[in-house]
């Protein structure tokens, strides 16, 4: 439910709270409705709300910096990983998994760990390698594949915007109580 269906609900529960006491009868007193928080009062004392500390908006602010990280990652990463599938699709999925293609791909750290292990991605059979782990290439479909990392990479970027908006208000929050 959306919140503006969320607080129209409210509101039409509050009216008809505000009108059950009055239809009670003379006798029963009227007393205005009062929505609960967020809508209406403010919280209780003792509520649930994290007190604004500064060491918790710094938590804060390191939340939206590591979820505009994420955005980053998912913009261009993703886009990276989507473009070279869509690439592969085009092209076929031996170009996908031609071991000079990947060495490019990986960073130097990764390139000096597979040194140390012996391993010369540029005599890697991986088409053979994937038919012994029991994937057959030819079944692979890579339009599926780069419709997933799209819808993929879209959701991660509107998770971090939300996340990013949500911390925001809160920090807000926070701005306004110290």
């Amino acid at each position: 439910m959306s919140p503006a269906h969320l607080a129209i609900a409210a509101a039409a529960a509050a009216v008809l709270l505000a009108a059950v006491p009055a239809a009670a009868g003379p006798g029963s007193e009227a007393r205005p409705a009062q929505l609960p928080p967020p809508f209406g009062a403010p919280p209780p004392f003792g509520s649930r709300m994290p007190a604004c500390s500064p060491q918790y908006q710094r938590l804060l602010g390191l939340q939206v910096e590591a979820m505009r990280r994420l955005q980053q990652l998912a913009r261009g990463e993703g886009n990276r990983l989507c473009a070279a599938l869509e690439g592969a699709d085009a092209l076929g999925i031996d170009k996908l998994i031609d071991p000079k293609a990947l060495d490019r791909l990986l960073s130097p750290q990764q390139r000096e760990v597979l040194g140390a292990l012996g391993i010369d991605l540029a005599k890697v059979d991986v088409a053979r390698l994937m038919r012994l782990l029991g994937i057959d290439p030819a079944h692979i479909d890579l339009r599926k594949l780069t419709h997933q990392c799209r819808l993929s990479q879209g959701e991660v970027d509107r998770f971090a915007a939300g996340e990013i908006g949500r911390i925001e208000r809160e920090l807000l929050r926070c701005d306004d109580r110290v």
